[in-house]
């Protein structure tokens, strides 16, 4: 009886511990699980220092991607600790995963034959040389007249009008009476003829009268010109004076077509540029004309001139009045060209991205470049890119705005330019372009030919002027003046090429500190140094190219030495100690 009492106790125990384990196996379990999933700490750390901006409005931050709040475009990646920038504004590293965001793509600048074009409309014009005024040689009555209408096609010499004239019937009477004292008195009957000839007739006419004997009080008015009658000033039973017009008489075998040029476009048209011009009334018809004349004049209204096309028209298409269209196109030549996509800002100065290499990612240059006309294939470069160069012409914008982020120099941030004026920066420029002779020279071996750069660079230096810059760098000038003057002095007195790579040194100083201070001109340049020089104490030059040749070894050691720093034009890094310690070289 108790092993049956206590059945109901173990089974219920029983069921207890089973419904712990299952509470356990459910609920317990389903917190390690939970817990197991939790953000690991570094996974949290990386994903917030990762945020994403616009290309075009860098203010914008998120933690994640998506799109821009204001214009709507992809967000790309920028990190705190995603790039090794370099100290350079002008230069911005980014990553190649950034790159690939922005769908960067580069391409090297070519030099093409190019050939510049234009597209201009204006009108087709009566020219001017084909056209004829009729006037009266002497005064009468238009006693018929034959062109009655304007309009009309008018064949050369056919009879225009028949005037009425008592002084002409006089001048022939004259030549009569004469003609019968011809052998008495030759002068009176040659004066006769020469009167009538005034009256603008022809010999045979005048034969005519001399052999009939007969005076006529009227005459006929014939065209000198094939075309069409434009103007009739006249009717029948006018009274006219001497030289009062009568009929205009136009021809269009050969029209003038005056285009509208722009002043940015004046600089490209030449005369003897060929042309083609189409016209609108008659499409597909294209007719070959010939640059003439570019009006000297520029309209105040319009801000354009005339440019005026010879144009034959054997068929008469072109009619005075009628709109053109024309294009013109220049003589090719080999030009640096990019596309449009590279250039930020379309002007005479434009902005452009340079790729150089780099261990992170790749380092994009900012580079403010002039541009030229534009072509079918972009536009070309007048200076700031040499070919061979490589710039993004894709994802530009992505560029600007990482480096604008980055607090580097931009497009809407561009660095400070030192105003020079004018003459002194084309004097200055001068005086550069003769140093690098004389440099390029110690580095030839060449001790003459730099003792004779060394005489041009004296003579520009005093036309330059040592009181010719004013302002806040009149001093520093006056200063750079007499340490250069003294230095050519020295190199043009020197024995030997030796001596001349000594006073060398402080000519480099100078000029360093010049272009430093007034920023490089027309170009960028490079201060390079030699670390062996003088017992390995060194010595600074400034260099038009970026390769290394040494001026003060020559060809003993023409690769020793590397670029420290970079000059850019206009842009003024200031003055600054030479670091002297040695921390690697090439030779």
């Amino acid at each position: 009886m108790v092993r049956q009492k206590l059945n109901p106790y173990i089974i219920y125990i029983i069921l207890i511990l089973v419904g712990l384990l299952l509470g356990w196996l459910l609920f317990g379990g389903s917190r390690n699980e939970t817990h197991d999933h939790e953000p690991d700490p570094n996974e949290m750390e990386v994903s917030q220092d990762v945020e994403f901006t616009c290309s075009m409005h860098p203010q914008v931050r998120q933690d994640e991607p998506g799109d821009c709040p204001i214009c709507g475009m992809d967000l790309i990646p920028v990190s705190d600790q995603d790039d090794n920038q370099e100290d350079d504004p002008f230069l911005f590293v980014m990553q190649e995963s950034h790159s690939t965001w922005a769908n960067m793509r580069t391409q090297k600048v070519e030099a093409l034959h190019t050939g510049t074009t234009l597209n201009l409309t204006g009108k087709v014009a009566a020219n001017e040389r084909e056209k004829r005024m009729i006037t009266a040689d002497f005064p009468g009555r238009i006693e018929q007249l034959y062109a009655d209408y304007t309009g009309r096609f008018i064949i050369l010499g056919e009879r225009l009008a028949t005037l009425y004239s008592p002084e002409l019937m006089q001048a022939q009477q004259e030549l009569i009476q004469a003609a019968g004292r011809r052998e008495s008195q030759p002068r009176l009957y040659n004066a006769a003829r020469e009167r009538l000839k005034l009256f603008n007739l022809t010999e045979a006419q005048i034969n005519r009268i001399e052999e009939s004997g007969q005076a006529s009080a009227t005459t006929d008015i014939y065209a000198t010109l094939s075309g069409y009658l434009t103007q009739r000033a006249v009717s029948e039973g006018d009274y006219v004076n001497t030289g009062e017009t009568l009929f205009a008489i136009t021809g269009l075998s050969n029209v003038w077509v005056e285009l509208d040029a722009y002043e940015n476009q004046i600089g490209q048209i030449r005369a003897g540029q060929q042309a083609s011009v189409m016209i609108p009334a008659h499409p597909g018809k294209v007719l070959s004309g010939q640059v003439e004349f570019v009006d000297p004049f520029i309209n105040p209204q319009t801000r354009s001139a005339r440019v005026r096309l010879t144009v034959s028209n054997p068929s008469n298409l072109l009619k005075p009045g009628m709109l053109i269209n024309a294009t013109l196109t220049a003589a090719g030549q080999h030009q640096l060209v990019i596309p449009e996509t590279a250039v930020l800002w379309t002007g005479k100065r434009s902005v452009v991205y340079v790729k150089r290499s780099h261990d992170n990612g790749v380092t994009f240059e900012f580079r403010e470049i002039e541009t030229g006309p534009r072509t079918a294939d972009g536009y070309t470069v007048l200076s700031g890119l040499s070919e061979g160069e490589e710039i993004a012409v894709n994802g530009v914008f992505a560029i600007d705005a990482a480096a604008q982020l980055r607090g580097h120099y931009s497009m809407m941030a561009p660095p400070e330019r030192a105003a020079i004026p004018e003459p002194f920066r084309s004097n200055l420029e001068k005086l550069f372009h003769i140093y690098f002779d004389l440099k390029n020279a110690l580095a030839d071996d060449e001790p003459e030919k730099a003792r004779e750069h060394g005489r041009e660079l004296r003579q520009q230096l005093t036309a330059t002027g040592k009181h010719s810059l004013d302002g806040e760098h009149h001093m520093f000038w006056m200063d750079r003046y007499a340490d250069i003057e003294e230095s050519v002095e020295n190199i043009v007195d020197a024995e030997d090429i030796s001596a001349m790579r000594v006073y060398f040194e402080p000519l480099s100083k100078a000029f360093i500190e010049t272009a430093r201070t007034l920023g490089a001109i027309g170009q960028t340049w490079y201060v390079a140094f030699c670390p062996m020089y003088d017992d390995d104490r060194g010595a600074y030059w400034l260099s038009e190219f970026e390769e290394i040749k040494n001026p003060y070894f020559g060809d003993m050691m023409l690769r020793c030495g590397e670029v420290r720093e970079t000059l850019r034009e206009g842009v003024a890094t200031g003055q600054r100690e030479e670091p002297r310690e040695m921390e690697g070289h090439v030779h």
